[in-house]
């Protein structure tokens, strides 16, 4: 058996991820303020880059709590029980998240809602890590399929969901 750790030695790498996902999300949830939410009737490009960024901040948080209420193994006094080696998260992960939230922000306007949404799902889901070029077809094309649905049901009709001239 090995020998406990400390907690703030598990706990710091535990909690590092989360945090600095978090501030990044702040980071872009500002810069999302600089844009605007409307263009006259039509969507503007920052309404969407204020909920995703929202949601990164949400999301992070989440990912905080649980690891902050999580045990490692290693500090009980009975051997856990074999089980699968859990994966560890990389850096990947979080730069698609990021990634798909800026992709989404930067070519909204020149792209549309669509193929924007699209896009940002893409990289998202590269971000996921072992996916193969089925399955990130499968997610951009669900992410535009929603962009989609919520642009035509939700939406004014002025909205953008199509790049300019189409």
């Amino acid at each position: 058996m090995r020998a406990p750790s400390s907690f703030s030695q598990q706990l710091t790498p535990r909690i590092l991820a989360p945090v600095f996902t978090a501030a990044l999300g702040v980071a872009l949830f500002l810069l999302s303020l600089t844009q605007p939410a409307w263009l006259d009737d039509r969507i503007g490009p920052g309404l969407f880059a204020r909920w995703l960024s929202a949601g990164v901040i949400a999301l992070s948080t989440t990912w905080f709590a649980v690891a902050l209420m999580r045990r490692d193994p290693a500090d009980s006094d009975a051997d856990p029980l074999p089980s699968r080696a859990e994966p560890r998260p990389s850096p990947r992960a979080g730069a698609g998240l990021l990634g798909g939230v800026a992709a989404f922000a930067l070519t909204m306007p020149m792209l549309g809602l669509v193929a924007a949404s699209a896009l940002a799902a893409l990289v998202a889901s590269w971000g996921a890590g072992d996916r193969g070029l089925g399955a990130l077809t499968l997610s951009g094309l669900a992410g535009g399929a929603a962009a989609l649905a919520v642009g035509l049901s939700l939406l004014p009709p002025g909205a953008r969901l199509w790049p300019p001239g189409l």
